[in-house]
């Protein structure tokens, strides 16, 4: 896992287009819920939600690196390898995700102007 202290730092490991990048560091808690596209492979998701304490299914995407970032309160995931974990759902490529058995994970906690990469 790479640690990214500063979004901006982004730039350095992936190609991300500039107004998207620009977009993402202008985001507030108050940013209007919904999608905005940057080019054909590039977009972002802006959803307001209330974090649950039940876990939700372990998954994955292939084609797209999931960026999540907190903008106010603080959410926690779990992360491992997908390698040694059960497939329970098969790869959907028109929705670029997998389902996978729970299997040993560590928890991050990330809050208020963090992000994880994934």
């Amino acid at each position: 896992m790479i640690k990214i202290y500063n979004l901006k730092d982004l730039t350095a490991h992936l190609t991300i287009p500039q107004d998207a990048l620009d977009f993402v560091l202008r985001l507030t808690a108050d940013t209007t819920n919904g999608r905005y596209d940057f080019g054909a492979d590039c977009y972002v998701n802006v959803m307001s939600c209330n974090t649950s304490a039940a876990l939700a299914p372990m998954e994955a995407n292939e084609k797209f690196i999931d960026v999540q970032m907190v903008l106010a309160g603080e959410e926690k995931i779990y992360v491992t390898a997908k390698a040694p974990l059960t497939v329970t759902e098969p790869y959907n490529a028109e929705k670029d995700i997998a389902f996978y058995a729970w299997e040993n994970a560590e928890a991050v906690t990330y809050t208020a102007g963090e992000a994880v990469v994934l």
